[in-house]
């Protein structure tokens, strides 16, 4: 097996990297930057996940459908969960490509905002904002739940697997899952160490179930903090969960996932009317990923030049990989900030802000389209 040794060099410190499984691919896959956040200092940015980073939606369809065809099913179709915030729209992806006609996958993420009993609570010990949830699924998924032996969670890369082994258990437990024989662990990018795999297996030893890891690369890395680079977490950052989707009727992120959905397909979008033939750079809101994505693909399947990425309620350094960054007002909490990094200067935003909040959506927009104007300020000075 061909390894890869790099060291790369962020605000935050030393990454020591060991590629095992297609180090070829690191650049391809991966940048790297510095977080604003004490519990953790770097970060490793997805070139293919349509988040921290602009991506053409086709190129986040093809990483979905390669960690699909991976994915070896024990029965017909698969229960699939995307871990919010960074891999919702990612999660989506590997189901609507493990979906068929006559087995269709049933597809949930994880979620920050509030809902009505959870299903499952845990925590994700590294976050800035560590309080996570599954809702609990709709009654129609609840009794397709049995009918399923594979269970399949995506996170967009995966350190120690101590956050899955959580939700794993949790979700083992439940008797809908009884049926469950095998576990896929799905990731772009996996880290997780032998000592940290044979961890992850003892935990769930008492399920008697088989274990898949699926992922485009692989290896382990050492991080050595700078300690000159003393981060201190912004006051204006979103550290908790929303009440806003307790709200009735329910916006269309609840529709879109949050408590469970086989409507993946990506269909005719709709064009704006407003700029039919605009550059676009369409922009899906915290975990209101999957719709806009599947918008854009559509869009850019008929001919048309967009981009796709999502704001995210992260904070991250500028420097390293991260070049600019707008900010908008928090869902249902102006005083609190999220952002949208590396915007596509000259195209036209298309905001979803999936909360029925449109006056966040049209932040967003207003403060994209102010950092254009700046940009083009700045090329006639």
């Amino acid at each position: 097996m061909t390894t890869t040794q790099v060291t790369h060099r962020i605000a935050a410190g030393t990454l020591d990297i060991h590629l095992s499984e297609n180090g070829h691919r690191l650049d391809e896959l991966l940048a790297f930057a510095s977080r604003q956040n004490p519990k953790r200092g770097f970060l490793f940015v997805s070139r293919v996940l349509g988040k921290h980073l602009p991506v053409r939606p086709s190129e986040m369809d093809r990483s979905h459908a390669e960690l699909a065809a991976g994915i070896d099913l024990l029965g017909d179709g698969a229960y699939v969960i995307g871990m919010a915030e960074t891999a919702v729209g990612l999660g989506a992806g590997v189901a609507r490509h493990l979906s068929t006609p006559v087995a269709p996958c049933l597809y949930q993420h994880t979620s920050r905002f509030m809902v009505e009993a959870p299903w499952i609570r845990f925590q994700e010990s590294h976050s800035h904002a560590d309080s996570m949830h599954l809702a609990t699924p709709l009654d129609e998924h609840l009794g397709a739940l049995p009918g399923y032996r594979d269970l399949v969670l995506v996170d967009d890369e995966i350190t120690t697997g101590r956050t899955l082994a959580q939700l794993a258990q949790g979700l083992l437990c439940k008797p809908e899952l009884r049926n469950v024989r095998r576990l896929h662990v799905v990731s772009l990018v996996n880290w997780i160490r032998p000592a940290d795999r044979r961890a992850f297996c003892r935990k769930l030893k008492d399920h008697s179930i088989d274990i898949r890891f699926v992922q485009l690369m692989a290896g382990a890395f050492a991080f050595t903090p700078d300690p000159a680079y003393r981060p201190v977490l912004p006051e204006h950052v979103d550290t908790e969960c929303s009440s806003l989707l307790l709200a009735s009727p329910l916006p269309p992120l609840a529709r879109d996932g949050l408590f469970g959905t086989t409507e993946l397909a990506v269909g005719n979008a709709p064009a704006r009317p407003s700029q039919p033939n605009a550059k676009l750079a369409v922009i899906g809101m915290g975990e209101y990923l999957d719709r806009p994505h599947r918008i854009a693909l559509g869009i850019e399947r008929a001919g048309g030049d967009v981009w796709f990425q999502s704001s995210s309620r992260s904070p991250i350094a500028l420097g390293d990989c991260i070049k600019g960054v707008i900010s908008h007002p928090a869902p249902g909490r102006a005083y609190k900030r999220h952002f949208l990094y590396n915007p596509v200067v000259g195209h036209v935003p298309w905001a979803m802000d999936g909360i029925g909040q449109p006056d966040v959506a049209a932040a967003l927009e207003a403060a994209f389209a102010e950092r254009t104007t700046q940009a083009a300020r700045e090329i006639v000075a």
